[in-house]
């Protein structure tokens, strides 16, 4: 779905101009930013979102409790999952930045050192669109297929811990990534 969504935005790309990335007042650039840069990182911000929520080290007994637990559920919904303050602690404690692009596209890159989310964003007069993006993106995905995510990813992570030999528990992580 996010797909179909991205391919308009390629064409027109070309002709976007990002506003500052600094916190200013709240109006319809830097939504419309926040909300074109959303459409580019929704993938990655779900896999940052779903990996957050599984214990770690990755043990396979741990993994498959986490998914046949309730709690997973209820934190696998937009309001537990995508609350700013946690994505911003998330985000910050993985160095991962949204990044725009000169070519009007927009990314999550690591960066160097902690980059700035707004843990309350909003304010009228204090808006981060970047930590905006990171809300939307968050949002849009687990409003309407949270438990799509949640039933293809478990699938995928028992079809690939199937595959591997007990005694390899470390690659546990890797096999969350590919899921």
């Amino acid at each position: 779905r996010f797909v179909l969504a991205v391919v308009p935005l390629l064409a027109e790309a070309r002709h976007f101009q990002w506003p500052p990335e600094q916190i200013g007042e709240r109006n319809s650039e830097r939504v419309r930013a926040g909300k074109r840069a959303a459409k580019f990182i929704a993938c990655t911000v779900c896999e940052q979102v779903v990996q957050s929520n599984f214990p770690k080290p990755h043990a396979l007994d741990s993994i498959r409790k986490t998914f046949s637990s309730e709690e997973l559920h209820e934190r696998h919904d937009a309001k537990g999952s995508c609350a700013m303050k946690r994505l911003a602690q998330l985000f910050k404690r993985q160095k991962l930045e949204v990044t725009a692009l000169p070519d009007g596209t927009a990314e999550i890159r690591t960066a160097k050192t902690e980059p700035f989310y707004e843990e309350i964003n909003k304010s009228e007069l204090a808006f981060h669109w970047k930590s905006f993006a990171l809300q939307h993106a968050c949002s849009e995905v687990f409003r309407s297929d949270a438990e799509d995510v949640h039933r293809a990813m478990e699938r995928e992570f028992e079809r690939l811990a199937r595959d591997l030999p007990h005694e390899h528990d470390d690659e546990v992580q890797e096999l969350l990534l590919r899921a």
